[in-house]
């Protein structure tokens, strides 16, 4: 992407001010704090104030841990795209797609810890570990994992947070700690950075396999349970991680140009919805390939499942996922590209996240809550008004992860008049020496840029 193309439209430039940023703060840490003294109730009183029981031992945490993990896959897969493909032009969304993914690792250990009601026995899994269980590959995999976010992060957003150290020296310290005190912009440097995300991208993609894979076998593996003892699990987990993923990444580039010096091309987002089209056809054929299977094969234990998601307790949770998190997106993003609007195509993005939400809620509970064998009686689980403050909380310290990481990496929008300046040494034609900002340096990939006058 050139200069031409920026001022010429194709590329939004920030502007407003700074209140929206600190605004969203504000409000994600007045939940934040909720949140803590709602998980200090928990904590004191134990899983009791839960809806949890007896055979519904799994509820509204582990729902959220397993779309926070297919978030983070799906995040991971999209910084892979960009790194595997040199997409020079979509180098700042897979910044924030490692941002988002990350984040929402460090969102699934949280919801982890809650559903232990204990955690300071957490010890126990490292002093007497089996592997043969699949919760210990779990960790495994995702520990590793978050080390790979980490490193793709690292070698990412190096450059940028050394280039805006040269105009925030107030942020010297920070800057210093994020990038290692690695501050260099040599040639060399700059194609070690370069070499070493090739490499990371190509192994970020069979990880981003194993960690939905393994999240998949935690369930798919327990014997005897209707709905989960399939092999099509795993396939459909990452399926609908790849979904959400997509999702979630667009919805953060549109929020990302009014709260963040995050100028984007509107061709970035319309080529990541290119990419959502084909992987919700993907995770619509799986679906269909599933309940076909289960269908029309007649297993009683499965068909009991199998009629609680069509027609009993889940059925409005299974059809809104269908029509309003596949099928209606499906149609939004299939618009002719005149009528697909960016704020269409930002509709579409949080429909399909939500879906995904709900996809995970069917695939967890109504095995779980089916009649049982031999008495007939049916379990039931009601998540409490704790368990939701909790949920709130958890994603509204994800919410802030997410604010801190891109304030760092690319800046909070100056203030208007700041602005209107800018734009006016950009209309004269940069005659001041180094009138390049730090935003135009960063998306050109040169680190300095004097556009002829």
């Amino acid at each position: 992407m050139n200069y031409s193309e920026q001022m010429n439209g194709t590329m939004e430039v920030p502007s407003g001010s700074r209140t929206p940023y600190w605004a969203a703060a504000a409000v994600f840490g007045v939940l934040v704090c909720w949140a803590i003294y709602m998980y200090s109730r928990q904590f004191v009183e134990g899983l009791g104030v839960t809806g949890l029981n007896r055979p519904v031992f799994w509820g509204l945490y582990i729902a959220n841990f397993i779309f926070c993990v297919g978030l983070s896959a799906g995040g991971i897969a999209v910084s892979a795209l960009v790194h595997l493909l040199d997409k020079k032009e979509m180098k700042p969304v897979a910044i924030m797609s490692e941002i988002l993914a990350a984040s929402f690792l460090v969102l699934a250990a949280c919801f982890i810890v809650m559903d232990l009601g204990r955690p300071m026995y957490m010890y126990n899994l490292f002093l007497h570990p089996n592997i043969e269980s699949p919760l210990l590959w779990d960790v495994s995999v995702i520990s590793c994992y978050m080390i790979l976010c980490l490193a793709l992060l690292y070698f990412s957003a190096r450059q940028q947070l050394v280039r805006r150290l040269k105009d925030h020296p107030s942020l010297r310290p920070l800057v210093a700690l994020a990038t290692l005190g690695h501050t260099s912009l040599s040639p060399a440097s700059i194609d070690l950075d370069h070499r070493c995300l090739s490499v990371l991208a190509i192994i970020s993609v069979p990880a981003a396999v194993a960690l939905h894979s393994v999240t998949a076998w935690i369930l798919g593996l327990v014997k005897g349970q209707p709905g989960w003892n399939t092999s099509i699990l795993a396939p459909l987990f990452i399926a609908s991680a790849l979904v959400s993923g997509f999702a979630l990444v667009m919805l953060a580039v549109i929020v990302g140009r009014r709260l963040f010096n995050f100028p984007v091309a509107e061709g970035v987002v319309r080529m990541l919805a290119r990419y959502l089209i084909v992987a919700i056809l993907v995770l619509m054929y799986l679906i269909f390939s599933e309940f076909l299977t289960v269908g029309y094969s007649g297993t009683v234990p499965h068909l009991a499942v199998f009629n609680e998601l069509l027609f009993g307790r889940f059925s409005r949770i299974f059809w809104f996922d269908a029509i309003v998190g596949l099928l209606i997106p499906l149609l939004l993003l299939g618009l002719p590209k005149s009528k697909r609007a960016t704020a269409t195509i930002g509709v579409a993005s949080l429909l399909v996240v939500v879906g995904v939400f709900a996809e995970r809620t069917y695939l967890l509970l109504p095995s779980l809550m089916r009649p049982a064998a031999f008495t007939g009686s049916i379990s039931s689980y009601a998540p409490t008004m704790l368990e939701w403050s909790l949920m709130a909380g958890v994603y509204s310290f994800g919410c802030l992860l997410f604010l801190a990481g891109m304030g760092l990496v690319f800046g909070i929008p100056p203030r208007k008049a700041q602005v209107e300046v800018e734009h006016a040494r950009e209309r004269v034609g940069f005659e001041f020496a180094g009138a390049a900002t730090p935003q135009h340096q960063f998306y050109l990939g040169a680190e300095s840029v004097r556009p002829p006058v």
